[in-house]
């Protein structure tokens, strides 16, 4: 399993891919699976890490995708990719860098993706290999619930354009809900007024599995995710949904807890406050749907989907 290169795993702090590749790591190996995981950049470390001796290498990190295309095709190992972009359904918000990456990762014999969304779209963009959907898990029973919650709503998540947190602010200073907004910030646009709305700067893994259930509703408008972490992590600690579309992957969008807006139609403010107000009668409700996607069954699915490619691998390269 290939991680972001010589980042902290396990995370301890905001790394939530580097939480997900660790949290498959210790859940497949309960399956009885050996993972190791190489967090270095570079040639001679992949090359170090013998690649060829593995089952299968997972590469997390998009960026090294020619590096691991290209050895998998010298080396002849089973390789798939996962990209963890945020805009990875949306070719016309992508960065020139990830148009390259793009191309090299559908160059790849395997792609495990987060979405449906992502899998339409990079067939339509030509791809003809094995591609399958595999959403990130959460470590639902690490994280704390509680059946009433005192405080309104959150936005967790490092504060950045296309998360649209400047904008939502903006939309409540003037307005009648409360909400805290936590995560490394990067929009230096973004101003909370220190009243209804305010900054409470980056919180821990720790203070996420504890903190996150003394609130009422989750809102993330953003305007491209992948499968935000966030979201299986505020339904297991039992918050209702405020989110865009775009934010949505995964999700059934019947239950009466996941409300969809629009940030250019919609008036934010009276939906999340109706969001908080129904939550108390819906919390048990979201952390039994939050088990959908606990790591105990994403990761029982992962093995299968694993054997899947492994089978189509040997077929397709005899």
């Amino acid at each position: 399993m290939i991680g972001p290169g010589v980042m902290e795993i396990p995370s301890k702090g905001w790394g939530a891919v580097e939480t997900v590749i660790w949290q498959q790591k210790i859940n497949l190996e309960k399956l009885g699976h050996k993972v190791d995981i190489l967090n270095k950049k570079g040639l001679l470390a992949a090359l170090n890490s013998k690649p060829r001796e593995y089952d299968l290498v997972h590469l997390h990190y998009d960026d090294f995708s020619k590096l691991w295309v290209i050895l998998s095709k010298l080396l002849c190992f089973p390789l798939i990719i996962t990209s963890h972009y945020g805009y990875g359904a949306w070719p016309k918000k992508w960065h020139w860098r990830y148009h390259i990456i793009s191309w090299w990762m559908r160059k790849a014999p395997g792609l495990l993706v987060l979405s449906t969304e992502i899998r339409e779209t990079i067939k339509h963009l030509g791809y003809k290999g094995w591609i399958e959907v595999n959403p990130n898990g959460v470590e639902i029973e690490e994280i704390r619930f509680a059946d009433t919650a005192n405080k309104d709503a959150i936005y967790l998540g490092k504060i950045e354009v296309r998360k649209q947190q400047a904008v939502i602010a903006d939309k409540l200073n003037s307005a009648y809900i409360n909400m805290d907004f936590v995560g490394p910030l990067v929009d230096k646009s973004f101003k909370a007024n220190g009243k209804n709305t305010n900054y409470l700067g980056t919180w821990t893994r720790d203070e996420v599995h504890n903190k996150l259930t003394d609130y009422k509703c989750l809102v993330l408008i953003s305007d491209g995710e992948a499968h935000a972490l966030v979201i299986a992590e505020a339904l297991s600690a039992g918050l209702s949904l405020v989110i865009s579309k775009e934010a949505a992957a995964n999700l059934d969008l019947s239950k009466p807890f996941i409300r969809i807006v629009d940030i250019e139609k919609d008036n934010i403010a009276e939906i999340i406050k109706g969001a908080c107000a129904e939550n108390t009668s819906y919390r048990k409700d979201i952390r039994k749907y939050a088990e959908t996607f606990d790591w105990a069954k994403i990761a029982k699915q992962y093995e299968i989907i694993a054997s899947e490619y492994l089978r189509y691998n040997k077929n397709n390269t005899k």
